[in-house]
């Protein structure tokens, strides 16, 4: 119990751990609907000033259902077009039509739109039902402000580990501090808004999975982790570098891949295309596979048209400059790709109410984006759409920091003190590397899962025995995890970092393997059909000791509009 004398308690009516939009937008709408409450942000970078999550390394896209859109159709699309019959439904539905709406609040928080002389919203049309509108990429310190304001707290350079339990329902958890200095949170409400796992293969997509590790280990179920496949293109200069995340264009390769012979984006998936998916992956698989490489991308057809689809914020502008002095990509509008592995890993399964299935927790943002199925069979966000992660963020934290707020109110007269010897026994865990005086390094066991995750031929083009041999590699690695040291704080995060990737890789494969069908971004070539009669299905993934026990859930087709029999959506 020496961990739990030396610690410092934190007590709160509702924890939010993470400070990016997601997070943010629970805290404020969790103060504006109960202010009485005693609300908490922590996070492992500064987010009392507005520099945590991915908003400053976006480039300031917010798409949304304009004034010239019906939700419905989006939702037709999203369904049809992204999810393929995947999709809750009822929760894309109300996101579409709130969306409109979701701008104006933000825009109340102080954050700023591009916007023309007489005030309105500037907004670029896509041939789509929506619209992509520029946005301040440094939202953030508007809403942190805001939430200031209104009195939300923040501790910043504070980590959570794990959750704490009695009876089933949360009280807390425990985490450490930036002096390595152990914290004992006790809480009866806690929202996760650490965002996705992307195996910090890229500067932009750097999640590490937190929330995921977190809500797991505390016996949460999980929803749709055979989606945590997002992928791109990679840049490859003459002299042999990619640029990955920072690559110049190659975010839109997709639409303009050609061999020597031919255009092999319309020859695999023809028509327009607003983003990346795995067919694309496939179509440079399959013609490097059959000796007609290289794959090249011809941007002089996009440079004519980046004006009609993308507008952007001053400061987003200023940013992408500074970027590419830094980086200094290639000019040339012609250039070789590779497919990149991003992630985007969103599996925490939550309720329209960003409820998870343990009372007292819930996840928004990236943390849940597959987990609560609205986008179907993609990665969520942004489920192929540019843009949509941010108004995701917005839609997800305001309804999780609104519901866990009520749930905070209601039981936090009732709610019980954290078990000191379970909050004991998780901290002896979570310091266990800084015990040793050698073993393995955080970041080699990092780079051991990304060489599991990133081959285009296990995580975007799948197959049957290539996921059981990533399947096997992804649990050889999780003995090596009782080897990691650190020497600070600093590699302490980054060991919880390592843990969270070797649980995701494990849950992303054992999924793939479950899903004996091609659909969305699951793409099998041992089954490379969609089978509707046999996986109009989620898969849940459950903790079982420290076993996974996965099942399936039928979606409830039956009582929504769209159907694989009924496209139209007719009644």
């Amino acid at each position: 119990m020496k961990r739990i004398d030396d610690s410092r308690l934190e007590r709160a009516d509702l924890l939010i751990v993470g400070g990016g939009i997601s997070g943010l937008s629970a805290a404020i709408s969790a103060k504006e609907v109960r202010p009485e409450l005693d609300v908490l942000v922590i996070d492992r970078a500064c987010a009392s000033k507005g520099w945590a999550g991915k908003a400053s390394r976006t480039t300031g896209l917010i798409s949304y259902v304009t004034e010239e859109d019906d939700p419905e159709d989006f939702v037709r699309h999203c369904v049809e077009e992204i999810g393929f019959y995947l999709n809750d439904q009822d929760l894309l539905r109300d996101m579409a039509v709130s969306s409109r709406q979701l701008l104006d609040t933000a825009a109340g928080w102080g954050v700023e739109f591009l916007r023309g002389e007489s005030g309105e919203l500037v907004y670029a049309k896509w041939p789509t039902p929506w619209g992509t509108a520029a946005i301040d990429p440094d939202m953030c310190a508007a809403m942190a402000a805001h939430a200031r304001k209104l009195g939300v707290r923040f501790l910043d350079r504070t980590a959570l580990s794990d959750l704490t339990l009695t009876g089933g329902r949360i009280t807390g958890g425990v985490g450490f501090t930036a002096g390595a200095r152990p914290i004992v949170f006790q809480v009866p409400a806690v929202v996760l808004a650490q965002g996705a796992q992307d195996y910090m293969i890229t500067t932009g997509w750097c999640g590490t999975g937190n929330a995921i590790y977190a809500a797991w280990r505390a016996g949460a179920d999980m929803r749709n982790a055979e989606f945590g496949n997002m992928c791109d293109f990679a840049r490859l200069s003459p002299e042999g570098w990619i640029y990955y995340g920072a690559h110049g264009g190659a975010h839109i390769a997709h639409d303009h891949l050609y061999t020597s012979r031919e255009n092999i984006s319309q020859k695999y998936r023809p028509g327009f295309h607003s983003s990346m998916d795995p067919t694309a992956a496939y179509a440079w698989y399959a013609e490097t596979k059959a000796g007609r490489g290289p794959v090249f991308v011809d941007l002089s057809d996009f440079a004519q048209k980046e004006g009609v689809l993308f507008r952007w914020h001053p400061t987003a502008a200023k940013r992408r400059a500074v970027l590419a002095q830094k980086t200094r990509p290639p000019e040339n509008k012609r250039f070789n790709v590779v497919p990149g592995f991003l992630g985007e890993m969103s599996c925490v399964r939550v309720g329209h109410q960003m409820e998870t299935t343990l009372p007292g927790l819930y996840a928004v943002g990236d943390a849940s984006g597959a987990g609560s199925a609205r986008g179907g069979a993609a990665p969520t966000p942004p489920a192929k759409i540019h843009g949509t992660g941010i108004l995701n963020a917005l839609f997800t934290g305001i309804r999780g920091g609104q519901s866990a707020a009520r749930y905070a109110l209601s039981v936090r007269d009732s709610a019980p003190a954290p078990d000191l010897e379970q909050a004991s026994a998780l901290l002896d865990e979570l310091y266990e590397p800084m015990e040793r005086r050698e073993g393995l390094s955080p970041w080699e066991l990092i780079h051991r899962v990304q060489d599991v995750v990133a081959p285009v031929d296990y995580s975007s083009v799948k197959e049957g025995g290539r996921l059981e041999r990533a399947l096997e590699e992804a649990l050889a690695l999780k003995p090596e995890t009782g080897r990691l040291y650190a020497a600070d704080a600093h590699e302490l995060g980054r060991c919880l970092d390592a843990k969270a990737m070797v649980l995701c890789a494990e849950l992303f494969y054992r999924a793939s393997l479950a899903r004996t069908e091609s659909r969305g971004f699951h793409l099998r070539e041992d089954c490379p059909d969609r089978d509707d009669s046999r996986w109009l299905k989620w898969i849940i993934l459950k903790k079982q000791g420290e076993q996974v026990e996965l099942s399936t859930q039928d979606v409830p087709i039956e009582r929504y509009r769209y159907r694989p029999d009924r496209k139209e959506g007719a009644p």
